[in-house]
């Protein structure tokens, strides 16, 4: 008597119970837009630009450790076979304003037309072991690959703050690109490691 009832229970809940499936991640030769990443730090995080010397004398952009890890997360997804929406059409769209969670980034998107999966990254630690040759600098990002018309995130990944070793660093600069490449690899490997 009691085995009908859980036998028309049983079906009910594997409806019920059923996760509704995401949109399957980008492969090889689709495109993703590589967002500019969010600075949670409160530290500028210069790269170049920063001296008297390079502001005056050589007139050198300033670039941050967010400039430099989004060219790296673009180089590494097109060494992986990607399509990556390119930087100045980005930074047009976005008008160079990094988002820090998926929901503005989709929000952002949406309103610039972007149409392509999104890469959100959020740098909430970059911290150096030394002011001028860092042997390592401890890192922590978040990142998000979102879907910018429904605000979906198709896969996230959090790293825990974590040195990662800048050998041959002779400035801060040269030891935040180092970084800035090791963590770009660490991401692209995930995503494209994702089932």
């Amino acid at each position: 008597m009691t085995s009908r009832p859980l036998t028309l229970l049983f079906p009910a809940l594997l409806v019920c119970c059923a996760v509704q499936p995401t949109a399957p991640l980008p492969h090889a030769g689709q495109t993703i837009a590589v967002m500019p990443p969010s600075n949670q730090t409160g530290d500028p995080l210069l790269v170049s630009g920063t001296s008297l010397l390079e502001q005056y004398a050589f007139d050198t952009p300033r670039a941050t450790v967010g400039d430099v890890l989004a060219a790296e997360l673009g180089l590494r997804l097109r060494r992986r076979g990607f399509t990556v929406v390119a930087d100045d059409v980005v930074r047009a769209a976005t008008e160079g304003r990094g988002t820090g969670n998926p929901e503005a980034a989709a929000e952002l998107a949406r309103h610039a037309h972007l149409t392509e999966p999104l890469l959100v990254v959020a740098i909430d630690r970059w911290e150096p072991d030394g002011d001028t040759h860092p042997d390592f600098v401890i890192v922590a990002l978040e990142a998000w690959l979102v879907d910018p018309g429904t605000g979906a995130v198709r896969w996230h990944t959090h790293r825990r703050a974590n040195p990662i070793s800048t050998p041959g660093s002779v400035t801060l600069a040269s030891g935040y690109q180092i970084a800035a490449g090791k963590a770009a690899e660490e991401l692209v490997e995930g995503l494209a490691a994702a089932p």
